[in-house]
């Protein structure tokens, strides 16, 4: 009975931190969509405006660290409220400021909030071993339900509002996710010891395990490479209207995908281990690249977007599994380099574009991702999941 209460508080936690986030992210998710567009009624050049869409997952990069010593010294509920609060100031801050001295400090606060809530819906998920596939799975599905709306009712509503105005009204909105985060169960937040370091000293880059290698190579090439030339690539066969039209499809149902596969790959890993579903989205991720390099964008595009939904759950929960004395440190380093390789694949992708196609770059990953996958395989820590996945079975 104890047990089932404790069951029912955990998943509760989920969903409430998990709604934190998607409402959270509101504003980030319909800023993509309209600063490229409005730049010039933000007082802004495109260049300052692909400076200040990356800022803020460069200042991720360093402080995830710092902010789980934040959360162990003042608790996840209240971690909860400072960044879904700082994350309303950031939206509001679109919409009342303008020029890129005032806006960067609006993304590099969202970036800190992202961060904060992010460890926050982890923290919660994989609180418990038993189940953490299918709560990490819930947490990234509902994640996806905030910028799917907003990218769509969000733009419509941009015509009547205007540009800058729509972000006021969204951080209006926003700050109902501070009802969500006051109504989560602190009790229920795993017991991790006090910081012994310094917040200050905590600002660094992990070094990377062999599934952060994994990870970072998924985020390089599916959050990165194949995000930024998915439209290049159809340009030869559909002209540039339609190349445009299809690849904004397939980048939101790279969303659709998450919110439906997460949640299914996490409550399989949890049925029948993570070693089994892992291997096999690694097998379809490699045929992702490989067909993409051959030619084939449909079906490449569409493992790759099905890989990125299960993915996305099964690394974290590897990650956690494989580190449980300290699972929070091993899901925030994992992150951090899923956020390097995201960051890193745009910029690396635009340079070699000048000089091999886009799908000789996909071959490329290809290389890269098997070469990653045999560090995780042959450096020991694919066996020692196995064996975690069955000491953790009843």
């Amino acid at each position: 009975m104890v047990r089932a209460k404790a069951d029912r508080l955990l998943h509760r936690n989920v969903w409430l931190s998990s709604w934190v986030l998607t409402i959270s992210l509101l504003g980030d998710a319909l800023l993509y969509v309209i600063l490229p567009v409005h730049a010039a009624a933000f007082g802004l050049s495109i260049a300052a405006v692909g400076f200040l869409l990356a800022v803020n997952r460069i200042i991720r990069t360093f402080t995830y660290g710092l902010i789980v010593q934040l959360g162990q010294q003042i608790g996840a509920r209240n971690l909860a409220l400072l960044t879904a609060l700082t994350a309303a100031i950031s939206t509001l801050g679109y919409g009342l400021f303008d020029g890129l001295w005032l806006l960067t400090p609006m993304r590099i606060l969202w970036g800190l909030s992202y961060a904060g809530l992010l460890i926050v819906t982890l923290d919660y998920a994989s609180a418990n071993a038993a189940k953490t596939g299918v709560r990490i799975g819930i947490s990234r599905s509902v994640e996806q339900i905030g910028p799917l709306l907003v990218m769509s009712l969000g733009t419509w509503a941009v015509a009547i509002t205007g540009p800058q105005d729509i972000f006021i009204y969204i951080g209006m909105l926003s700050t109902s996710a501070l009802l969500l985060a006051w109504c989560l169960s602190p009790q229920d937040a795993p017991a991790i010891p006090p910081a012994r370091t310094a917040l200050w000293k905590s600002i660094r880059i992990p070094r990377p395990k062999a599934v952060d290698g994994l990870i970072f190579w998924m985020g390089f090439g599916i959050d990165g490479v194949f995000t930024v030339t998915i439209a290049l690539m159809w340009i030869p066969v559909s002209g540039v209207d339609a190349a445009i039209i299809i690849g904004g499809v397939i980048l939101a149902l790279r969303r659709v995908g998450e919110m439906l596969i997460a949640p299914v790959s996490g409550n399989i890993a949890d049925r029948f281990g993570l070693a089994i579903p892992l291997v096999v989205m690694l097998v379809i991720c490699g045929c992702g690249f490989f067909a993409i390099g051959m030619g084939y964008l449909v079906a490449g595009s569409a493992a790759l977007v099905i890989c990125r939904g299960a993915l996305g759950t099964l690394f974290p929960a590897a990650s956690a599994a494989l580190y449980r004395d300290d699972h929070m440190h091993a899901l925030t380093r994992n992150q951090t380099w899923r956020d390097i390789g995201a960051a890193a694949g745009p910029l690396l992708a635009g340079l070699l574009l000048g000089i091999m196609t886009a799908q000789t770059l996909h071959l490329i990953m290809l290389g890269l991702f098997a070469a990653s996958s045999g560090w995780f395989f042959l450096g020991g820590d694919f066996a020692r999941l196995r064996r975690v996945n069955v000491a953790e079975r009843p």
